[in-house]
């Protein structure tokens, strides 16, 4: 079982000190937590008026951390190459508390892999008569998965069916306050809630160092 303490408050806390201790020298790392952290702060509160806003702001909490620049292309680089190698590079350096989690984590993974409605394979051609069943195969593919240590790949679809429904909400795809979308919500915040503040505590213990890619968009002082 983990036993960190998920606030904000706390992880801030966490936070700071590590930047002490590494005397402020990894920037990168740092406006990358500092960013995220400050997302999460704003995700505090939101949960019972405004969930949709909750998940948002949980997503670039998140995002904070994975974007990246494609200087080839001199724009950010696509978002689901980026997130899933981030994602493998985390679950190297989290090592065991990655699988505990997901192990603890079971019903919830359960709930995202199981709604067709949170899969880009179900969207193609949803009245296709085998649009549900191919949309959560994955579903039954779960425990195999874990049985073959293959962390990163669980974490990399449970991310991809949230960043679904992200996408319904930001690109204006649903109804604010939908009755017809308040499962996937709630699959997509009860996932959102837990693994947004490990993947931020994991980074802090473990990412104080320069080997980051580019950001995207990095602060600059005005003279």
């Amino acid at each position: 079982m983990l036993t960190f303490d998920p606030s904000p408050a706390s992880l801030k806390r966490r936070f700071k000190q590590r930047c002490s201790d590494t005397n402020n020298v990894f920037q990168n790392w740092q406006i990358r937590v500092h960013r995220s952290l400050s997302w999460s702060l704003r995700a505090v509160g939101l949960a019972e008026l405004h969930p949709e806003a909750e998940l948002l702001f949980h997503w670039i909490s998140f995002n904070s951390l994975y974007g990246k620049w494609d200087a080839e292309r001199n724009v950010p680089a696509v978002d689901n190459t980026s997130r899933n190698e981030f994602l493998r590079a985390f679950v190297r350096a989290g090592g065991e508390p990655c699988r505990v989690f997901l192990v603890e984590r079971k019903s919830a993974l359960k709930k995202l892999l199981g709604s067709p409605y949170l899969s880009t394979m179900f969207w193609r051609d949803p009245k296709a008569p085998r649009a549900a069943s191919l949309a959560t195969a994955e579903l039954y593919k779960l425990d195999g998965m874990l049985s073959a240590k293959q962390e990163a790949r669980v974490f990399e679809l449970a991310f991809e069916r949230v960043f679904v429904f992200r996408g319904q909400l930001v690109h204006g795809a649903s109804s604010g306050g939908s009755r017809l979308n308040r499962s996937t919500l709630t699959a997509s915040l009860e996932w959102m809630r837990d693994a947004v503040p490990l993947v931020q505590y994991l980074t802090i213990e473990h990412g104080a160092h320069n080997d980051w890619p580019d950001l995207c968009y990095p602060p600059i002082v005005s003279e």
